[in-house]
C-alpha cells in the first residue's frame, strides 16, 4: 500500500545492546562531567584551579580512553570503524556522535598539553569548546536510543536531561572522591558546592525514575512492562542496586555531611553513586529490551 511504512515489529533473540554500553554510557558520563566541571571550576575557584585542572583533565583522558574502547569492541565490525569518519551519513546519530566525541578527545590532548606547559592562555581558550563539546559528547547517545523507535520509553528529551544529570552526578562524585581519598585538598566551601551538586543531581535524576513507574501505565502498556520488568522482573537486581546506591545513599550522605561540616559523608556518598550510577544504567538499557517489539 502506498505510504505504507514497516518497523522493526519480531521479538528480538538476545539482548543486543549489554554490558559494553551500559559502560560506554558510565564511562562517558564520568568524562564529559569530571571536564566540564573542570572547566567551571577553574574559573570560579582560584585558589583550588590546579586541583580541578589536573583531576578534570586526567579523569576525562582515562574514560574517555574507556568508552572508546568498550565502543569499538562491541562494534560487530570493529575493524571497520573507521568507515564512519570515511563514508559518513550525518542522519544518524551514531555518525554525529563519533565525530563530536572524536573533536572531544582533540580538545582533550590540547587541554592536557595546556596543563603540561602551563600555558594559561590555551587553557583558557579551550573554556567554551570544551563546554560545548562536553554537552553534546554528553547527550548524544540519548539522540541514539531516541532513534529506537520501538523503544518507548527510550524518549529523546528524557534521555538527554537524565545524560546531563548523570554527568553531574559523576563529575561531582569523581572530584569529592578523589580529595576524600587525598586527605582533603580542597576548600570547605568547594566541598560543599560539589555536595550540594552531587545530592541535588541525584535527587532530581531518582525524581524521574519515581515517575516513570508511577505513570508508566499511562502512556502504554510497552511502557508499563519495561517498568514491571524494572522493579520485579529479570533486571530488577541490577535497577535496586543501583537506585539505591546512586540515589538514596548520596543524597543522604551528602545532606549529612552539608548539615555536620565532616565531609567524610559526601565521599562515602559519592563512591556510593559512582558504582551506582552503573547499575542503573545497566538497568534502564536491558529492561526494554527484555520484551518483544511486537
Amino acid at each position: 500500500m502506498l505510504g505504507a511504512e514497516v518497523t522493526f515489529d519480531v521479538a528480538l533473540p538476545k539482548i543486543v545492546w549489554g554490558w559494553l554500553v551500559s559502560t560506554n554510557m558510565w564511562a562517558k558520563s564520568i568524562a564529559t562531567g569530571s571536564f566540564m566541571l573542570a572547566l567551571i571550576a577553574t574559573k570560579t575557584y582560584q585558589d583550588n584551579r590546579a586541583f580541578f585542572k589536573i583531576s578534570g583533565v586526567l579523569l576525562a583522558l582515562v574514560f574517555i580512553a574507556i568508552t572508546l574502547l568498550v565502543t569499538v569492541l562491541d562494534l560487530h565490525h570493529m575493524f571497520r570503524f573507521w568507515h564512519i569518519f570515511f563514508y559518513p551519513h550525518f542522519t544518524s546519530a551514531v555518525t554525529l556522535g563519533a565525530w563530536v566525541v572524536s573533536a572531544f578527545v582533540v580538545l582533550l590532548l590540547i587541554a592536557f598539553w595546556a596543563l603540561i606547559s602551563q600555558n594559561e592562555k590555551l587553557w583558557n581558550r579551550i573554556f567554551v569548546p570544551g563546554l560545548v563539546l562536553g554537552f553534546f559528547s554528553t547527550i548524544y547517545t540519548a539522540g541514539i536510543m531516541g532513534e529506537a523507535t520501538a523503544r518507548e520509553v527510550w524518549v529523546f528529551p528524557a534521555e538527554m536531561i537524565a545524560m546531563l544529570l548523570s554527568a553531574a552526578i559523576a563529575g561531582s562524585a569523581a572530584f569529592l572522591a578523589i580529595d576524600g581519598l587525598m586527605g582533603g585538598m580542597l576548600k570547605e566551601n568547594i566541598r560543599k558546592h560539589l555536595s550540594y551538586i552531587l545530592m541535588v543531581s541525584s535527587g532530581l535524576y531518582g525524581a524521574m525514575f519515581i515517575g516513570e513507574i508511577l505513570f508508566a501505565k499511562m502512556h502504554s502498556e510497552f511502557a508499563h512492562h519495561v517498568i514491571r520488568q524494572l522493579i520485579t522482573g529479570e533486571v530488577a537486581i541490577y535497577f535496586w542496586i543501583g537506585f539505591a546506591l546512586t540515589f538514596i545513599v548520596p543524597v543522604v550522605l551528602a545532606g549529612v555531611s552539608i548539615q555536620t561540616k565532616k565531609y567524610t559523608y559526601s565521599l562515602f556518598g559519592a563512591l556510593s553513586a559512582l558504582v551506582g550510577l552503573w547499575f542503573v544504567k545497566h538497568a534502564w538499557l536491558l529492561a526494554p529490551q527484555t520484551l518483544p517489539l511486537s
